[in-house]
């Protein structure tokens, strides 16, 4: 029977003649017996959800995707599926074959024949790397093979020879060409032959389909849920200062992300390319990037788990420096207090309540006229001798810095006139003048972190404002470059790089807006190609200085505008967000996704920066905020006519004071344990806040849980996150869980199970996973104080006939820099197995804390009651030992035993 079938549209038909393929853009009708070509069977049969789009523009129309050489078919009104959607047959074709090299092997692609252009600027030779880099990191990158293009200036190591059995293997098709990435033995990882391989001067597109819907990362953005919903959402990245309050690009770059396969495996996917973006997840599953420049560059890190994933991803980027140990503490900011006697009264409050406190904040409004490295002598006289002052109470002072130094010629301006001297600004597209923009001082020049000679600047800078004030950390901020004009005092001219022919879905309806021209000269590129690096290379020149200022402390930089690998350099805070109860849950999917991208060191601002929070929002999210990585209240200024309340602790009533001193000692009590896995996150890459699928990766359920959070595998945090309630649920893997507080074993019934629980308002709901130990200390109201107090060890015994658990404490003097390299600390390891609990000092580097003792021991889940306890051989009888058969608690005090030592503490 004839097919009878009419398509029409403007296809590329490939006809095979003596071995030649010919490409012919023809209008067709099919009416014979001759079997269907692959363009037309997949016109046939393709479903909604299996359409790549060809006209994410809007203004789509048949005639226009036709033009592209695309197929235009209707969908339902309510479908989100593209009308204008690519055939097979597009794209490049594999020439001469592929050659090999030492890491894997390289080839040449054209473009195919008779293609339709999209915007004129076709790219028609390429050279493909394929790279096997280790036996869980692949790596392919396609070039333009005729002339350089602008490369991510960021060094992955890697080996001079093939790993021997590597987790994952490499195939391709030659025509149209496409590879093929698979999990050896297992489900297609990456999979290029879908979706209109294009590559154009300022329009590079890829797409792949995914093994699973379980997909994580992108950034930086507001999402609602960290499982990412796959219904044809488009998220753009493109570094921009905006609040996080939609699902806009933020300030952040960070195109990674991560798969959960079917089994609970997983692997992760790097596209290293900081040019505006957009990425598109369908349902498919399957995902398409589209970015205006650069090449393109993958790096697949093939994992045992999502934990492994991280591991893998962070060995190839960098790792944090562990954070000095006092940057754990409880910290406190707020823009505009006014004067310093406002600040000495707001310090002094938690100190009269009592309240952990251990960093203090200078906002911009400390500077003289908001300009970088100076101070205001009226507002704030005195400030170098408070700093002082804070000091010697034990605690620190963070400054904040912009990436911007006012355009002052004229005005002696120490930190403008050294810049014009060292001429290390960013430059107009002349390439001659320094580009003026506007924004908190005024008229303003940007420093080129791209220069080498821009850190010898930023150093010298840094250096003798800390021989004025001795703060003890940066805070870098605007720095995405921030522009309160469009572009330059000047405006942009009007080219393809400032009006580039595909544009993003980035906010803004042009590409400089609140930001800088593209066209702008740094020196490594022109902005349009180093955009979203910015705050990246702000971080590396803060941390260099702080490094050539202290070599042997450590420095903290806390940065705003993040890229691939600025952990390294900086940690991130979650930026200005708002005093509105969702914003809370969107705070903890902001830490797991940051965890992703390898920042421990994450935290949003408790009780919110915009608006007016209210005592029981601001109570709810000191509780929350207690187990944020890096936990700072910090609020807004607000409009002349109506600045923000103060959400300081001591700002509302007693309550709440009480309330925020309980559950700060409570963090401060699990400060070891912290600064633990902080170190854990330094020399393995693991999270410390942690996504509950890390540790139950096998177990579905936890692919959508992004309301409840673990720091590192063993502490379960459910907090409340709607106004009024006072019970919350919580999910709970199979595995014996306890109360924090009390010890008591949750009831079996509830493993793998969904239970309510309660939550007053001065409660949060902390769960201890059994199998593990954790080290504590008695708390105080600073570090430098709770560091001198005596310790404890929480077992919580696990599963099985000899009801195992392990942890570990890491612990040196929380300020040297690089003690986990040069061994200057202590590492104990802790194990308790068949009713005797080990304390192992493995690394004895830091001999300070022989003046520290274990006095106290928690056993969680012991079933029977003991009728002797030794210590070291040693039989101890009550009062120092006690047994709740109600709880099933063992707990042992009144010890003095030296961390510095081995210790085995036996229960018969």
């Amino acid at each position: 029977m004839a097919r009878g079938v009419l398509i029409g549209g403007l296809v590329c038909l490939a006809l095979v003649t003596v071995g030649v393929v010919v490409f012919v853009s023809v209008w067709f009708t099919r009416d014979t017996e001759e079997p269907p070509t692959p363009d037309e069977r997949f016109y046939d049969e393709v479903k909604d959800w299996e359409r790549f789009d060809c006209h994410p523009e809007s203004g789509e129309t048949q005639e226009l995707c036709e033009a592209r050489g695309c197929f235009w078919k209707a969908v339902d009104e309510d479908d989100l599926a593209p009308r204008c959607f690519y055939p097979l047959t597009f794209g490049y074709e594999l020439i001469r074959g592929t050659e090999g090299t030492e890491l894997g092997w390289s080839a040449k692609l054209s473009r195919i024949e008779g293609l339709q252009s999209r915007y004129g600027m076709d790219i028609d030779k390429l050279h493909i790397d394929v790279e096997h880099q280790t036996e869980t990191r692949m790596h392919f990158k396609i070039i333009d093979a005729s002339k350089p293009r602008f490369e991510i200036p960021l060094f992955i190591d890697k080996p001079s020879v093939k790993p021997v059995a590597p987790a994952y293997e490499v195939a391709y098709k030659e025509s149209p060409f496409s590879l093929q990435i698979s999990r050896k033995g297992g489900p297609m990882l990456f999979d290029t032959s879908f979706g209109g391989f294009t590559y154009e001067d300022q329009f590079l597109q890829i797409s792949t389909k995914l093994p699973s819907t379980n997909i994580y990362g992108f950034g930086e953005h507001n999402h609602r849920q960290f499982r990412h919903n796959l219904n044809w959402k488009t998220w753009a990245m493109f570094a921009r200062d905006v609040a996080p309050v939609d699902e806009w690009n933020l300030y952040g770059h960070q195109p990674f992300y991560m798969c959960v396969e079917e089994d609970g495996k997983a692997h992760g996917v790097l596209f290293l390319n900081n040019n505006a973006m957009d990425v598109v997840l369908q349902p498919l599953p399957g995902l398409t990037y589209r970015a205006i420049g650069g090449v393109l560059d993958f790096y697949i890190f093939v994992g045992d788990s999502p934990e492994h994933v991280v591991q893998l991803y962070t060995e190839a980027i960098g790792r944090q420096d562990i954070p000095p140990y006092w940057g754990l503490g409880f910290q406190l900011s707020r823009w505009n207090y006014g004067s310093l006697d406002r600040v000495k009264q707001v310090v002094q409050e938690l100190k009269d309540a009592d309240i952990p406190h251990d960093v203090q904040y200078g906002d911009i409004d400390y500077m003289d006229e908001k300009k970088d490295f100076t101070w205001d002598k009226v507002k704030f006289a005195g400030l170098p001798e408070y700093v002082d002052q804070l000091h010697a109470d034990g605690m620190k002072y963070i400054i904040i810095l912009d990436g911007f130094i006012k355009h002052a010629p004229g005005e002696n301006y120490h930190a403008y006139d050294r810049g014009v001297e060292m001429d290390i600004f960013i430059k107009d597209p002349g390439g001659v003048n320094d580009l003026i923009g506007n924004v908190w001082p005024g008229d303003s020049v940007y420093p080129d972190y791209t220069l080498n000679k821009t850190t010898d600047y930023w150093t010298q800078m840094c250096e003798e404002f800390y021989q004025e004030i001795k703060y003890d950390a940066l805070w870098i901020d605007m720095n995405e470059p921030s522009n309160f004009y469009q572009g330059s005092i000047d405006g942009c001219n009007n080219n393809r790089w400032n009006y580039p022919p595909y544009y993003p879905r980035i906010l803004g309806n042009v590409i400089y807006d609140k930001t800088i021209c593209m066209d702008a000269v740094q020196h490594i590129g022109s902005h349009y190609n180093t955009h979203s690096l910015f705050g990246h290379t702000m971080s590396i020149s803060s941390y260099e200085a702080l490094k050539r200022m202290w070599p042997t402390k450590r420095g903290v930089v806390l940065t705003r505008s993040s890229f691939v690998g600025t952990s390294r350099y900086a940690a991130h805070w979650l930026g200005d967000n708002q005093s509105f109860w969702s914003n809370m849950g969107w705070s903890i999917i902001g830490m797991l996704e940051f965890s992703l991208f390898g920042f421990p060191y994450t935290g949003s601002d408790i009780c919110g920066f915009w608006f007016n929070t209210t005592e029981s929002m601001c109570q709810r999210w000191m509780q929350l905020g207690a187990f944020y990585p890096y936990s700072r209240n910090h609020n807004g200024d607000g409009s002349p006519d109506q600045r923000m309340i103060p959400q300081h602790p001591t700002a509302f009533s007693d309550e709440m004071s009480r309330v925020s001193r309980e559950v700060l000692l409570i963090r401060y009590r699990l400060l070891p344990f912290l600064y633990t896995l902080m170190y854990e996150a330094t020399v393995k890459g693991s999270t410390v806040v942690r996504p509950l699928m890390h540790e139950f990766n096998t177990d579905a359920v936890t692919y959508d849980i992004d309301r409840q959070f673990l720091w590192g595998p063993s502490l379960l945090i459910t907090p409340v996150l709607e106004e009024g309630a006072t019970s919350v649920e919580g999910y709970f893997p199979d595995a014996r869980w306890y109360d924090y507080y009390t010890g008591e074993e949750l009831e079996s019934v509830y493993r793998g199970t969904t239970k309510v629980l309660s939550a007053p308002m001065d409660y949060i709901n902390l769960h201890v996973r059994g199998g593990f130990i954790i080290p504590t200390q008695m708390p105080a109201r600073t570090t430098v104080l709770s560091r001198q107090l005596p310790m404890g060890v929480l077992v919580a015994l696990g599963d099985g006939p000899n009801y195992p658990a392990m942890g570990n404490l890491f612990w040196d003097d929380g300020e040297s820099r690089d003690t986990e390299k040069t061994g200057a600390y202590l590492l104990i390891e802790m194990s308790c197995m068949n009713s005797q609990l080990t304390l192992t000092p493995v690394n004895d580097g830091y001999r300070d804390a022989d003046s520290l003792f274990f006095e106290h021991i928690r056993v969680f889940g012991q079933m029977s009651t003991p009728t002797r306890v030794l210590v070291n051989a040693k039989e101890i009888f009550a009062p120092d030992y006690q047994y709740d058969a109600n709880i099933n608690e063992l707990f042992v005090r009144n010890q003095n035993l030296p961390i510095t030592q081995s210790h085995t503490i036996k229960w018969l």
